[in-house]
């Protein structure tokens, strides 16, 4: 068993797919030696959004604060807010964006293909 204090895990910004004010803490992974999956938190000011994107594989989130909207290319969107929980499928092509006044923050959890 392993534990690791989250406020302790450095921070990165995402930038790519157009993303803004966003952040990115890898929680577990690879560099963890993690054999199936990676966790990740993100946090998305006010105002800020990950840009449309797609990849191979699923993802599985979980909101904890804040709200928001995750939308697809063809044109669903849910609203999002704590306690919420959010599978997206591989390959679907999906952004996310901050539509509160405090940071949106999620865990979102995927297979380490």
């Amino acid at each position: 068993m392993e534990l690791k204090k989250v406020k302790n895990v450095i921070a990165d910004p995402v930038t790519m797919f157009g993303s803004t004010k966003t952040t990115i803490q890898w929680i577990w992974g690879r560099k963890d030696q993690m054999p199936h999956f990676a966790m990740r938190k993100f946090i998305i000011e006010p105002g800020g959004e990950i840009g449309i994107h797609g990849h191979p594989e699923e993802h599985e989130i979980l909101i904890l604060s804040g709200i928001g909207l995750v939308y697809n290319d063809s044109g669903q969107e849910f609203e999002i807010s704590p306690n919420d929980a959010l599978y997206v499928p591989p390959h679907e092509i999906h952004g996310y964006k901050n539509t509160g006044s405090e940071n949106l923050e999620f865990l979102c959890i995927i297979p380490l293909l």
